[in-house]
């Protein structure tokens, strides 16, 4: 899920979050509206909402303590053989976080964290636009 890492200034609203619609290029924006005392949810389309998309940061990222507990608990269960093979088996699925400048239509400036598949979306919605 797409994670709002701040930018909006805006003194009546606060942001709540952003999320992504699984079947369409579509997003959420969720705020309270101070002015309003109410909590409000604007629908926006990718292509047709952000004026600009810039990434900032691509990183992957791994544990290791996924592989350290697999070794662990192979090492008690069998030995050391299954100490190696609980290491091999268990490691964890390399991930990937985008970091993104986005700028809507409507002059809101914000970045936000995205996975590889929200990230692919956003990307393929404003390649169409072009």
């Amino acid at each position: 899920m797409a994670k709002y890492l701040g930018g909006i200034e805006d003194s009546n609203i606060e942001i709540v979050g952003i999320s992504q619609h699984f079947f369409s290029s579509g997003f959420d924006i969720q705020y309270y509206n101070y002015q309003l005392d109410t909590l409000a949810v604007q629908k926006l389309d990718i292509a047709k909402s952000l004026v600009k998309v810039e990434e900032v940061s691509a990183e992957i990222h791994s544990s290791p303590n996924r592989s350290a507990t697999g070794a662990l608990v192979g090492y008690l269960a069998g030995g050391p053989v299954w100490g190696i093979i609980g290491a091999a088996l268990s490691g964890t699925p390399a991930y990937e976080k985008h970091v993104v400048l986005c700028e809507l239509a409507n002059g809101w400036r914000f970045a936000m964290e995205l996975d590889k598949n929200e990230y692919m979306a956003w990307k393929e919605a404003m390649d169409k636009r072009k």
